[in-house]
């Protein structure tokens, strides 16, 4: 029954993963078509992103393979071997809470360590490789975002050293705009400061008030067009990407809500568990997969309670002291009540326990 168990929940996290990563390829191709994030960076995201999600993904494939490997022992006539070898409901249950405690130990580490490492991770080199991209990611045709103030230029073309040809820059200073062109740029950082320039060659600069005729021109061999500062914007990771530690100590409920949802992963993990077993069980006439979307409603549900319970708690709707404990209170009576109409394994006095006379 292990191996079963295993087997399957390997396959189904292999797919579950690559039903996940699909979704968050196609949204890097994007970025990455728009230049938003370099090319060479997808697969390191993806990467990291897979190892965020795992936390997630576990319990559910851990769910969905007891489901699949216990339904076929049901249809081959397996588990009626086993019973008339004493081997009941209960004996299974303690078998796959055996499974079910290490692993949900290593889903809470996943989702309250590791995880939010790798999704923080993700978020830094996102943030780093959009910020240096102002020039690194420099595409003729296209208007460039400079980031200073509201400064964009236009490249006709680059050559294979790297110059740029035909340059249009906008900025703007004292209230006016300024207009640049130049034959011919190239990227400079200067050694000292490490102040990032675009340094403009053969051109001229308009400054002036539209609609006016006072316009100022001026003709330069060379003018440099500050990129920023040397320091790099203060990185900020988003909710799902700070630590564990720090959500702790934030006095935001919506922190609060994160916290509780990580913690909730290892209690998901067993109460599915539990649910595992009444769902699994058929006939050996059903099909393969009879009870799997009942399996999948029960984890769609459970997850959807999750998400909302934590909505209302980041909106103030309820204490904090409540967090998303009711949910797992409320499976939790569910799971036990399935498995008590399935196969009243509370209270149960096997056969045979009686005195003899």
């Amino acid at each position: 029954m292990v191996a079963e168990v295993g087997w399957s929940w390997l396959a189904v996290t292999v797919v579950l993963l690559v039903v996940l990563l699909t979704n968050r390829l196609i949204r890097f191709l994007a970025d990455a078509a728009s230049g938003d994030i370099p090319a060479n960076l997808l697969f390191t995201l993806l990467g990291l992103k897979a190892l965020a999600n795992l936390g997630t993904v576990l319990p559910a494939s851990f769910f969905l393979a007891i489901v699949m490997a216990m339904g076929r022992l049901y249809r081959d006539s397996e588990m009626a071997a086993l019973a008339a070898c004493g081997v009941g409901p209960r004996e299974l249950c303690r078998a796959l809470l055996l499974l079910a405690v290490p692993l949900a130990l290593l889903v809470g580490y996943l989702s309250l360590v590791f995880g939010p490492w790798a999704e923080g991770t993700a978020q830094r080199i996102v943030a780093e490789a959009q910020q240096s991209n102002r020039l690194q990611g420099v595409r003729p045709g296209r208007f460039l975002d400079l980031g200073a103030g509201s400064a964009v230029a236009y490249v006709a073309s680059i050559d294979a050293e790297g110059i740029m040809h035909g340059i249009f820059a906008r900025a703007e200073q004292d209230g006016q705009p300024v207009l640049i062109a130049a034959a011919r740029a190239r990227r400079e950082v200067d050694p000292e400061t490490g102040a990032r320039f675009l340094v403009l060659l053969n051109g001229q600069r308009y400054q002036g008030v539209p609609g006016q005729r006072a316009w100022r021109v001026i003709r330069f061999g060379q003018h440099g067009l500050s990129l920023g500062g040397s320091e790099p914007a203060q990185f900020s990771a988003a909710r799902d990407g700070l630590t564990s530690w720090q959500l702790w100590h934030s006095e935001d409920r919506a922190a609060w809500a994160q916290l509780q949802w990580r913690l909730s992963m290892p209690l998901v993990t067993l109460v599915l568990t539990l649910f595992a077993l009444p769902l699994s069980k058929s006939a050996p006439r059903d099909g393969r997969y009879a009870k799997l979307l009942s399996a999948v409603l029960v984890y769609v549900l459970y997850f959807n309670l999750l998400k909302v319970a934590q909505g209302l708690l980041s909106q103030g709707r309820y204490p904090v002291g409540l967090g998303l404990w009711w949910v797992h209170a409320l499976m939790l009576g569910a799971a036990l009540a399935a498995l008590q109409l399935r196969f009243q394994i509370l209270h149960r006095v096997p056969v045979g326990s009686g005195r003899r006379r």
